[in-house]
């Protein structure tokens, strides 16, 4: 059995600018709309997480949209407060995906999410100077 590497989802949504959040969340909003890729049995434990999600970013497209086309300060306000709750949603979507993920890995790859791998720390020789093996090889090499 090949063991693949293990993704993680990078939340760095969480501290973007409005433009860039949209980005991202329009992207998981996307991938997450009915897609044949993530089994149902992936929301059993959180029948309604999705919906809820799903319904929210599309009143976060809406009012996006209208705080960008006339900087209405009330647009943006509603705007920033949709982005705190949509953060939470997706908090707890990355979780579920990721658990789910243990299973069958595909789900992260089909979420939309941006995924960053674990990365295992090889030690490696620093570069300071000859080791005493070198030292060692060199003087049994020397004429005598």
């Amino acid at each position: 059995m090949v063991r693949q590497p293990h993704c993680r989802i990078l939340r760095s949504y969480r501290c973007k600018s409005p433009s860039r959040f949209y980005n991202i969340m329009l992207r998981v909003w996307k991938c997450l709309t009915d897609n044949p890729r993530i089994p149902g049995s992936v929301w059993a434990a959180h029948p309604e997480l999705l919906q809820l999600f799903l319904a929210l970013a599309a009143k976060y497209h809406e009012v996006y949209q209208r705080a960008s086309l006339y900087s209405s300060k009330l647009d943006i306000t509603e705007r920033e407060i949709l982005q705190s709750q949509l953060i939470q949603y997706m908090d707890e979507i990355a979780s579920v995906l990721e658990a789910a993920a243990i299973r069958n890995p595909e789900v992260l790859l089909v979420s939309g999410f941006d995924l960053t791998k674990e990365r295992r720390n090889l030690t490696r020789s620093s570069g300071q100077g000859p080791s005493e093996d070198a030292s060692i090889e060199d003087g049994a090499q020397s004429p005598s």
